[in-house]
């Protein structure tokens, strides 16, 4: 007799759907993912039903549309209906980020949301990595933040938490960075103070000093991440990211705006080149622009052989990695119809979107506002200025932190 083997194998999701291609067909599963990438409680309230009719859909589509929950919940609004989603992403199609993800949720479950009050507009710091930081309040004591939207939960080093009195909870995560993965624990600070506006019951995740150690006299001491903007409601970079806005204080896009998305590593933008338009992370606490596989599409033939091979160091939440990458000498791009230009532009071996925009962006601007809650950005070009891109040298210092 032939035992019967159940069959265990994963099932690997479908990918999320291109958020700037022609949207899929209404009443699909594909359509509610395209739909939720540009949305909010709505639309992940239409995916929740999907799933709940449609018990017998099959497993890939099913771990797609919980896989989008999962991010999305990630974001804004945590909780049990986060672990939940995340768990069943994760058993659908295991995945080592759901599955990361999942046990952040878990150390979470009964934290109370995060929220925000206030407005504010603070100057910026430049920091060691060629990014923008701006100083936060913790119980009294203030310290550089990083702000950097490529990081999906706030981060402190372990000397940091201990000075702020962060309240840490149990559970241990496996967390994925730019370079390696680390294991961090989990903490709630009740309440962070930047200028006028406050965040409050704000997740973090504490890393040993070591993994937020860039270089031989420098360590990262804290990173303001995605969660606390979007709970802010509206961000804008002023005068080449001299000045930070939040809140209300941060101009309102008017006028023609594009659309921005929830990436599957935080938040996506559109970047623009005459070969056409593609979906890209906006990470502002990298320093520079890099393209992924997808946004080679977007170069003609001659771009393409103009790249040539080095050793390029990236650091980031896992310590320092050199490897060899192809660089293109120059990418010329747009977004929201300003000409940009990037220097320098490593080609990473990764699927996950056309790029990572980085602060080279936001020195070129006089002003780039995002609002979450019409999911819109808007860029207004320096006035007689040349590109100030690639000026920060070989390091590409961030956490990219799930």
């Amino acid at each position: 007799m032939i035992p019967t083997i159940a069959l265990l194998l994963a099932q690997a999701a479908l990918p999320q759907p291109d958020p700037y291609a022609p949207p899929p067909s209404p009443g699909t599963a594909e359509r509610l993912a395209y739909d939720a990438q540009f949305g909010g409680g709505a639309e992940n309230a239409a995916i929740e039903a999907w799933l709940r009719a449609n018990a017998d859909a099959p497993a890939p589509v099913r771990a797609m549309l919980f896989h989008r929950l999962c991010n999305d919940y990630g974001v804004t609004v945590g909780g049990a209906k986060r672990v939940a989603a995340c768990a069943e992403a994760n058993k659908l199609a295991p995945d080592g980020e759901d599955a990361s993800d999942e046990k952040i949720a878990e150390a979470f479950r009964d934290a109370p949301p995060i929220r925000a009050r206030g407005a504010t507009t603070v100057p910026t710091i430049a920091n060691p990595l060629g990014s923008k930081s701006a100083n936060v309040t913790v119980n009294g004591i203030t310290l550089p933040w990083f702000m950097d939207t490529g990081a999906e939960i706030s981060v402190v080093t372990e000397s940091t938490a201990a000075q702020l009195a962060v309240r840490i909870l149990p559970g241990l995560s496996d967390v994925g960075t730019s370079t390696t993965r680390v294991t961090g624990k989990m903490g709630l600070i009740d309440r962070a103070m930047i200028g006028g506006a406050t965040v409050e019951n704000l997740p973090v995740l504490v890393l040993p000093d070591a993994m937020l150690k860039l270089g031989k006299d420098y360590t990262i001491p804290a990173i303001l991440g995605l969660p606390a903007f979007a709970a802010l409601g509206r961000i804008a970079w002023l005068d080449g990211g001299t000045k930070l806005s939040l809140g209300t204080a941060a101009p309102l896009p008017k006028g023609k705006t594009v659309r921005v998305y929830w990436h599957e590593d935080g938040l996506g933008i559109p970047i623009t080149t005459p070969l056409g338009t593609a979906g890209a992370q906006f990470d502002s606490g990298a320093d520079s622009t890099a393209l992924r596989r997808p946004g080679l599409a977007l170069l003609t033939k001659d771009q393409l052989a103009s790249a040539a091979e080095r050793n390029a160091t990236i650091g980031g939440a896992g310590g320092f990695v050199t490897t060899k990458v192809r660089v293109l000498p120059k990418l010329d791009y747009a977004i929201d119809g300003v000409p940009l230009q990037a220097l320098k532009v490593n080609m990473e071996d990764n699927d996950s979107s056309a790029g990572r925009v980085g602060s080279d962006m936001i020195v070129q601007l006089k002003m780039l506002t995002i609002d979450f809650a019409t999911m819109t950005l808007q860029a207004v070009p320096l006035e007689n200025t040349g590109s100030a891109s690639g000026q920060f040298g070989e390091v590409q210092g961030h956490a990219r932190n799930r």
